[in-house]
């Protein structure tokens, strides 16, 4: 559906204008709400203060809520781990729409994922999502959260795999005959047209489902 309000909540200003950017894309009218301004920033709250992290979110979704937005995308699959955001969505009267939604589509049809997440709380949430809809499908999760810094910083995508031996994951996950590789972070598509040089195993980036959940497709 084209032209729907829909108010994206990332974990920094560079998440949320991905976001923003692919709703665009998409013919939405987006509008951007970071909770933090870094990515340390952001996972502290997530790993060391997840209430604070709620009450931040809590707070930009009335403030989203009282500029007539009831659609909201949460665009940071490491902030959907650290807040239950179907409490909030229940709580708030809001729709909210996390890459977790995404994951609970595509769970039956894998047996074996590997997830590369920002950090392992998130690759944790992911895996928790999964089993609940598949127990048995297993995950092979990794937390990179340098990853993101480097992202965030416009550092060239081959250049972040070749110095944090991304195509020596690849191969693991190859190795272990992964069926699926979960991009588990909203920054990680990035990388995404470069790591598909390295494998044919199928690389998931949560966006489009989120999208096609939003749209009601």
């Amino acid at each position: 559906m084209k032209g729907i309000r829909v108010a994206v909540v990332a974990g920094t200003p560079i998440d949320t204008k991905m976001g923003v950017d692919f709703l665009k894309s998409k013919g939405m009218l987006p509008s951007g709400y970071p909770v933090s301004q870094t990515p340390e920033e952001q996972s502290a709250l997530q790993i060391l203060d997840p209430l604070k992290l709620e009450e931040e979110v809590r707070a930009i979704l009335r403030n989203i809520r009282a500029e007539g937005i009831d659609n909201v995308m949460i665009y940071c699959n490491s902030m959907s781990a650290a807040v239950d955001m179907e409490k909030l969505s229940v709580e708030e009267n809001m729709n909210i729409i996390t890459p977790f939604a995404a994951y609970k589509m595509i769970a039956k049809e894998y047996d074996l994922i590997g997830v590369l997440a920002a950090n392992c709380q998130s690759s944790a949430g992911i895996e928790k999502i999964i089993q609940n809809e598949n127990p048995q499908c297993s995950i092979l999760g990794i937390g990179m959260l340098p990853l993101v810094v480097e992202i965030e910083n416009g550092t060239l995508p081959e250049k972040i795999i070749e110095k944090f031996s991304l195509k020596q994951i690849i191969d693991f996950y190859k190795l272990n005959k992964v069926d699926a590789i979960i991009l588990g972070c909203t920054h990680f598509p990035y990388l995404c047209k470069e790591l598909e040089k390295y494998t044919d195993i199928p690389i998931i980036d949560p966006a489009e489902l989120m999208y096609q959940k939003l749209a009601g497709i």
